[in-house]
């Protein structure tokens, strides 16, 4: 059966948001980190972390493909388990979500303060970028949303000409280097890029607005992985290759300064601010799509999905923008990331709980299926959960008490509610690709209705 307008969401959109809300403060910064912690074994760091988000993408594919048109593909999740389950899932990710805006605004902060704007500290900074975030997020133009193709292309054009350069330069002996932090470091490493490659994400919560979901969706979520796994290598490779041993929170520009020329810094600066910027956008746009998702199933109250006239849901926003101040003043990026990638690491366990138990049922149904049974699920589980131990002790803390928080909303909201209805005038804006996320990823603008 032929798509109906309601699936006009392509796979360049689809990866050109995964991709965009992938690369951001995943590479600009935490790359750095990466080398501080694990030294030329950042490397690994990166691939094992690639790794383990493979295998939860596998277990994300097989779920969101039994997703019913105009659903978001964690819906599955509630028909596989139970639908408590499907929500803590959508509210550990809109965790995620409004922890990395602030890390990618803090990200922003850093570079242009550095390289750009020296007079005004990195805090101040950051805090208009949350003011601009919002205020294109409150807005009655998607334009910000719909450039972030040209966004990505343009950022990934300039880290592959640095990791190109970086890659002609590197020696035996840059690769040749002690573990600054033994063992322990790679496995800190490892467990702090988790949240790079989150983004994907995006992709699944729009799947059943996607053209051909069942063949579309998997394709972006396996070359958003690729893609900026390819990205991330070759900016470490290229980092090592400029000597420098410890690196601050800019160190791909650092690093460019030396491998490239003063010019090189300077390009790579740009870079970072447009991709940390169009990241938290990005982040957001996603972030409020879940709430209304979540509003049109009467899983929150309604207040949470009051939209602009524009159809922005400007108090979820306003929250994000509120919850994002509030990081930006604690000042230690590191809890943030942390934070976020407890939320994720939630989400990642409880999607490959599902595809498990879909996997013993034989993959019932029409969507994609993995070899070797549940085995790749489990293995997904286990590798998401065994990052656990190596995250800072009150960074899981918050992760999980923000998620119980979630979970006693959505309790008091069934108890509200009796159980069922749902919130039909998001509902509708969701069926019509109303909603700013859907509106950003369609080829054409949909004309008013009359």
């Amino acid at each position: 059966m032929a798509d109906g307008p309601r699936h006009s969401i392509g796979l360049v959109a689809c990866v050109a948001f995964g991709v965009g809300t992938t690369v951001g403060g995943g590479v600009f910064t935490l790359s750095g980190t990466a080398i501080n912690l694990a030294g030329s074994a950042a490397v690994l760091a990166y691939a094992l972390a690639g790794v383990v988000m493979l295998l939860s993408a596998l277990s994300f594919v097989v779920v969101s493909a039994r997703a019913r048109p105009g659903e978001s593909g964690y819906a599955p999740v509630g028909d596989l388990l139970s639908p408590v389950w499907r929500f803590v899932v959508m509210w550990a990710f809109y965790l995620n979500g409004a922890t990395i805006i602030a890390y990618l605004v803090i990200s922003f902060g850093d570079y242009l303060h550095e390289y750009f704007i020296p007079v005004a500290g990195t805090l101040v900074l950051a805090l208009v970028a949350t003011v601009l975030v919002t205020a294109l997020n409150l807005g009655g133009t998607d334009a910000a949303a719909r450039a972030e193709t040209w966004i990505v292309a343009i950022k990934l054009a300039l880290l592959m000409l640095f990791a190109v350069w970086g890659l002609t330069e590197l020696r035996p002996h840059d690769l040749d280097r002690p573990l600054p932090e033994g063992g322990q470091g790679v496995l800190r490493a490892t467990a702090l890029l988790f949240t790079a490659y989150t983004g994907f994400n995006v992709i699944t919560n729009m799947a059943g607005s996607v053209r051909d979901p069942r063949k579309t969706v998997p394709r972006a979520i396996m070359l958003t992985i690729f893609i900026s796994g390819a990205v991330y290598l070759g900016t470490v490779l290229a980092m090592l290759a400029s000597g420098i041993t410890t690196f601050t929170s800019t160190g791909v520009a650092q690093a460019a300064s030396i491998v490239m020329g003063p010019w090189g810094g300077v390009v790579v600066a740009f870079a970072a601010c447009l991709s940390t910027l169009s990241g938290a956008n990005a982040n957001m746009l996603g972030a409020s799509d879940l709430v209304l998702r979540l509003v049109a199933r009467g899983d929150v109250p309604p207040v949470l999905g009051r939209r602009t006239r524009s159809g922005h849901p400007y108090v979820s926003v306003l929250f994000l923008a509120a919850v994002t101040v509030v990081l930006v003043l604690v000042d230690d990026p590191t809890f943030v990331v942390a934070v976020a990638n407890v939320a994720a690491i939630i989400a990642m366990i409880v999607v490959g709980v599902a595809a498990t138990v879909l996997a013993v049922r034989g993959w019932p149904g029409e969507g994609s299926r993995l070899p070797l049974g549940p085995t790749i699920p489990v293995l997904a589980v286990l590798t998401a959960a065994s990052q656990l131990p190596s995250l800072d002790v009150t960074a899981l803390i918050t992760g999980f008490a923000l998620t119980a928080v979630g979970t006693l909303l959505y309790a008091a909201r069934q108890n509200e509610r009796g159980g069922h209805g749902r919130q039909s005038d998001a509902t509708t804006q969701i069926d019509a690709l109303n909603t700013p996320l859907l509106r950003a990823t369609r080829p054409t603008p949909t004309p008013p209705s009359r």
